[in-house]
């Protein structure tokens, strides 16, 4: 197999600091080994010159798209569009567009893209319509699903109503990816979500992944630390981590008051770096290696009331060999079970409750974290997602795709 693969993201995926470059940088590395492989990739290309010679290790050839020189453009442009969701407005921008049509998207056997949005100008230019056919998509986040759980939390207002607008738009520019030749997702429940609403119908499963060998720590903390990662700008992962601080975290302190919590991510707010001012939390921020901060917890929680997809900070925190304790949503889609290898709970007292019951108790921790590491191990390595896309290339070659 010897494809010629055009493969565009929403950022550049190395160095992988977040699950979404992650799941990017995954999904790189595989199709170098079907083929020669070109990225589009948006980005500051004198910002992101130190890494291009990681990247070029997958890559023939890099294009990176810069929107920032065209922000006075962009703006009047988008008050033409019509129909156009705010979680748009990263992609509909001409120097995104030019960066396509200099990788010559016509010439490639695939075009494999990273997030719908980063579809949107296959799914509007007229001349690049054409190439849906050999275009698979990766949704590992439907953003639809999370806006419609924002909604039902949200009181009658004008933002709830401009809530409601997004909401229709994206569904509405979500309709225009049934053309494309299949669309990923990273579980079932996402699967059968695209299918009822007849987003398209091949519709494969490509799990979210985290590499386990290596990341074993020497031993389990015995320290009373509660670690909280995830991307700081992203929503959900701000409402989880107010949720937690002001809700449950108080209750843990009163129980044990020598705990304390890290907050680790990039792009705080100013907001949340003023949780850092509360006793017992430090708000780190961005880190260079979340090595050391896994070292020294106890436990990981993943307060999550909104959001899409699956964790990768799940999983990741289960490869570190660290205890998790999440919400029903943060877990959702993984094939966990509380109890065994995960502690699932959706009341802030219950939450807390879990929390003390894991600091309290290192057999506890122990015997989670053993479950949980054999869990990662053989559901979600790396081979998982090789072996899905394996599936899903011999398809490819086979002349066509079949529904499940």
């Amino acid at each position: 197999m010897n494809l010629n693969i055009l493969y565009l993201t929403p950022s550049v995926p190395y160095p992988p600091h977040s699950g979404g470059q992650l799941r990017s940088w995954h999904f790189l590395r595989y199709p170098a080994g079907k083929g020669k492989v070109t990225l589009v990739a948006i980005g500051n290309p004198v910002r992101l010159d130190p890494q291009v010679p990681e990247l070029k290790k997958f890559c023939v050839r890099i294009l990176f798209a810069d929107p920032e020189k065209f922000k006075v453009f962009q703006s009047r442009t988008q008050k033409l569009i019509p129909l156009q969701s705010w979680l748009l407005d990263d992609v509909v921008d001409d120097e995104i567009l030019r960066q396509i049509e200099q990788a010559r998207p016509e010439e490639y056997d695939l075009i494999v893209i990273r997030c719908a949005e980063m579809a949107y100008h296959f799914l509007m230019n007229r001349r690049l319509m054409g190439l849906l056919s050999k275009t698979m998509v990766d949704m590992d986040d439907i953003d639809t699903i999370f806006l419609e759980r924002e909604l039902r939390g949200m009181e009658m207002s004008y933002k709830k109503l401009t809530a409601y607008w997004h909401f229709f738009c994206l569904k509405h520019y979500y309709r225009k990816l049934k053309p494309v030749r299949a669309c990923f997702v990273a579980a079932e429940k996402d699967r059968d979500h695209l299918m009822r609403n007849r987003i398209n119908t091949n519709v494969f499963v490509v799990p979210n992944t985290y590499e386990a060998n290596g990341r074993i720590l020497n031993s389990t903390s015995n320290s009373p630390e509660i670690l909280f990662c995830g991307t700081l700008s992203y929503p959900p992962n701000q409402d989880s981590l107010f949720y937690f601080c002001n809700r449950i975290f108080p209750t843990i302190r009163e129980a044990i008051p020598e705990v304390n919590l890290t907050v680790i991510g990039k792009n705080a707010t100013e907001e949340i770096n003023h949780l850092g001012d509360q006793a017992g939390i430090t708000v780190a921020g961005y880190v260079p290696s979340v090595d050391p901060y896994y070292e020294k917890t106890s436990i990981v929680v993943v307060p999550l009331l909104n959001g899409a997809g699956t964790r990768i900070k799940i999983l990741e925190a289960m490869a570190f060999q660290r205890p998790v304790v999440s919400t029903s949503i943060g877990a959702e889609g993984l094939e966990v079970t509380d109890g065994k290898d995960i502690l699932i709970a959706d009341e802030p007292t219950e939450f807390a409750q879990k929390c003390i019951e894991l600091l309290k108790s290192p057999d506890k921790r122990r015997s989670l974290v053993s479950n949980a590491y054999r869990l990662v191990k053989e559901k979600y390595d790396l081979p998982a997602l090789y072996q899905a896309m394996d599936k899903i290339f011999e398809t490819i070659m086979n002349g066509g795709f079949k529904n499940a």
